[in-house]
């Protein structure tokens, strides 16, 4: 038998679109009003999804280091299969059909995040190796990726089990395209590089999932959920230390190229907002604190006591 929950979803992500379309041939057959019916309904049911999906994918749900190729920010495609699944088993009972679409979908964005920071902590191993970095930072650099393996693993878990669809991690081709660039003259040598990126996603990014991680666990009434995001809280934390150790490394070695480029990521600082958006349709903030989803007024509290704390310490270094 065919599981409710994944007609449920199937229905929603298709019937948007067929109908759309349905409704734009009836109205070219002459029926316009009932052609202009279906079309309404078509892109208002590909609008609620997109909602959700905006909604969700804007927010700081569970992040880690975030990969970079080219100055933008890359994900894994979505993908079913195996491979990317632990056997956690949150409780579903008493989650309506389009509760468990939207929890399924903060899962995803959360699993697709994790699990790009596995090469984005390859990528940090690769540079330190290049810049001469010791053998104690690549060793956690790698330690780091073993981490976010495993919460990739829990979280497409999740996502699975939430909405009823084996989702898996699909391929990220743009890693395959990514070739060193002649930087310009904004972003300076590797050592810049380095001492921006650690800064911006490491010691703010890694701490304030840290923050959240934390915050949300305490909130959290499913004991597989709470445990959950206690781990990450507690992985995230050690990897803000790691990038902390890396811009003392930088300091160190890249004098006062490294320097300035601390000066100026402590200037950026003040763009790192997080977005004040509206409610998803159909399920409200308590219901997603309990869940694993941080509401936005408490996410924007945490990022501004993370960003306060990152050029406390930033400034002291």
């Amino acid at each position: 038998m065919v599981n409710p929950i994944v007609l449920f979803v199937c229905f929603t992500i298709l019937s948007g679109p067929v109908l759309f379309v349905a409704g734009i041939v009836v109205m070219s057959k002459g029926s316009g009003t009932r052609g202009g019916i279906m079309t309404v309904l078509g892109a208002s049911t590909m609008g609620l999804v997109y909602w959700s999906y905006s909604a969700i994918s804007d927010t700081n749900f569970s992040k880690g280091r975030v990969l970079r190729l080219k100055g933008r920010a890359r994900v894994a495609r979505r993908a079913l299969g195996d491979g990317w699944a632990d056997d956690a088993a949150p409780d579903i009972d008493g989650l309506t059909p389009w509760q468990r679409t939207v929890l399924g979908e903060a899962w995803l964005y959360s699993a697709g995040m994790e699990h790009a920071s596995v090469p984005a902590f390859a990528k940090l191993s690769l540079k330190l190796t290049a810049l001469g970095a010791p053998s104690e930072l690549l060793e956690a650099c790698h330690l780091a990726a073993l981490d976010e393996v495993r919460h990739a693993r829990r979280c497409f878990a999740l996502a699975r089990a939430y909405s009823g669809l084996p989702w898996s991690a699909g391929m990220i081709p743009e890693l395959s395209q990514d070739r060193p660039q002649r930087p310009g003259p904004v972003e300076g040598d590797d050592w810049s590089r380095l001492v921006r990126g650690s800064l911006l996603d490491g010691c703010l990014g890694e701490g304030l999932a840290a923050s959240v991680a934390a915050e949300v666990s305490r909130r959290a009434s499913d004991p597989v959920i709470r445990e959950t995001l206690a781990v990450i809280a507690e992985d995230e934390g050690r990897h803000a230390e790691l990038a902390w150790d890396v811009i003392a490394f930088a300091l160190e070695r890249g004098g006062g190229t490294a320097k300035q480029a601390l000066r100026q990521a402590l200037e950026a600082l003040e763009t790192q907002r997080s977005p004040s958006l509206p409610s998803i349709p159909g399920v409200d903030e308590a219901f997603l604190a309990r869940n694993g989803v941080l509401p936005q007024a408490e996410l924007g509290r945490l990022m501004e006591e993370c960003i306060q704390r990152t050029r406390a310490r930033a400034s002291s270094s």
